[in-house]
């Protein structure tokens, strides 16, 4: 049961960021200040805060700009791979259609080529037609002046030939062929033939237009895709540089913050205070190393009560007592300006720190033995000094990796030193009367384990 809520707050911590830098920065704070360092005074650090709390503000400025401009580069990215794959579709496109209105002009050239020879058979033909025309009203003239010459005479013959002549006129006067269809045909035949061959006619002139202007369309996209390809990969350089931008500022952002973190935290109003006066704040080391003595006291008195179980309650008590009252008043004298409000707080911290663990000391020592159960104790209080230590150092100049504060949460030692860093700076009163809990549920089975162990001495 022991180990429940010490597992249950390290999950917590973990997963809520309780970041140690809260303790002594002010939940009002946007961003973790640095650790208190009780050896600078206010006025040394109050220009420099300002100024480091500045330059965060404008990273954060800048990693927001970075931000869209890597979003603005990557869209228009996107967009130039758009663009070429549709510069080559067209490209592919006016390809085509070079080769085709090559391939048309070379069918209107054969093409006029018949076309010329039908126009010149047509208009032969209707010449042709239209000389027997003249010669068939020749003809009839002809009939009919020796029809005339021969209209008295009566001689048989004559009347014959006279009435062939007459047959023959009819049927001259028959075959009379109309022209003007004819010359039309010869007309368009001709027109068609000198539009397919003769520069100047419009489509003549139109098919070779075209025939140009898809060339030079064909030539302009070719080197509109051939641009686009340079202009692409200047985009992907473009976009791959914003990146690095974007990281860049990232990185800036992060040394920034860190450098603000350094910066040990002055209350307001701490510079006009007292001028030169001492910064009115408990290091978060300082708070690490009273509660690991609080700690080691305790692990003393369960063993002692362990061993002279007739006096178990007078030891653990005045051991306690004692152990808070020196934890005090090495608060008051490596640090200053502690509220009542602090000192109280810290002094039940303190003393919860110690009966929960004397409570585990009391429960190892019962499970394996005086010897060995002291020797486990002892490993865990000196594990706990080390990798809690470890943390909240690390933590007091950067930010730690959210896996090291779960480690450290599953450890009493943290809790006890979240509590008293936190009562002492104002910090995050989550975590202090967290802390607060999580040592009072840990002291609970400790004290029962003292009030129903044997009252006799062990063997």
């Amino acid at each position: 049961m022991t180990l429940i809520p010490l597992v249950l707050a390290g999950v917590y911590v973990g997963v809520g960021g309780l970041d140690p830098a809260r303790t002594w920065t002010s939940d009002s704070a946007e961003a973790p200040s640095g650790a208190p360092a009780d050896a600078l005074t206010a006025v040394d650090l109050v220009d420099a805060r300002r100024a480091a709390g500045e330059a965060s503000s404008q990273a954060g400025f800048l990693t927001a700009g970075t931000q869209e401009l890597v979003d603005g580069t990557a869209a228009l990215r996107e967009g130039a791979d758009q663009l070429s794959a549709g510069a080559a579709t067209a490209s592919t496109g006016a390809q085509e259609l070079a080769d085709g209105m090559i391939q048309l002009q070379a069918g209107t050239a054969n093409l006029g080529v018949g076309a010329t020879e039908v126009a010149d058979a047509v208009g032969t033909t209707v010449d042709a037609v239209i000389g027997v025309n003249v010669v068939r009203g020749q003809a009839v003239g002809a009939i009919d002046r020796t029809l005339a010459e021969l209209a008295g005479n009566d001689d048989p013959d004559v009347v014959a030939v006279r009435e062939e002549l007459a047959g023959l006129r009819d049927q001259l006067g028959g075959m009379e062929v109309a022209t003007n269809d004819m010359e039309r045909l010869r007309d368009g035949s001709r027109e068609i033939a000198n539009q397919l061959t003769t520069p100047g006619f419009a489509f003549h002139d139109g098919i070779y237009s075209a025939t140009n202007g898809a060339s030079n369309l064909n030539m302009g996209l070719n080197d509109l895709e051939t641009g686009l390809t340079s202009a692409v990969d200047g985009v992907v350089a473009l976009d791959d540089g914003a990146q690095r931008v974007d990281d860049m500022a990232d990185q800036t952002k992060a040394r920034v913050d860190n450098v603000n973190r350094a910066m040990p935290v002055v209350w307001p109003g701490a510079a006009e205070d007292a001028g030169e006066g001492a910064l009115h704040s408990v290091s978060p080391i300082v708070a690490m190393l009273v509660a690991a003595l609080a700690m080691l006291v305790g692990v003393g008195l369960g063993i002692a009560v362990r061993l002279w179980p007739q006096r178990r309650w007078v030891t653990l008590l005045g051991g306690t007592f004692g152990a808070v009252v020196g934890g005090l008043v090495a608060l008051m004298v490596l640090t200053s300006g502690l509220s009542a409000t602090s000192v109280w707080i810290s002094a039940l911290a303190l003393a919860l720190g110690v009966l929960a663990t004397a409570g585990v000391t009391v429960l190892l020592t019962r499970l394996a033995g005086v010897g060995l159960g002291s020797a486990l104790a002892g490993v865990l209080a000196i594990a706990q000094v080390g990798v809690v230590g470890w943390v909240w150092r690390k933590a007091s100049t950067a930010e730690v990796a959210e896996w090291a504060q779960a480690v450290s949460g599953l450890m009493p030692l943290h809790w006890n030193t979240a509590t008293l860093t936190a009562a002492g700076n104002q910090g995050d009163a989550t975590q202090m009367w967290l802390g607060l809990a999580v040592l009072a549920v840990i002291a609970v089975p400790g004290l029962i384990a003292v009030a129903t162990g044997p009252k006799q001495a062990p063997a």
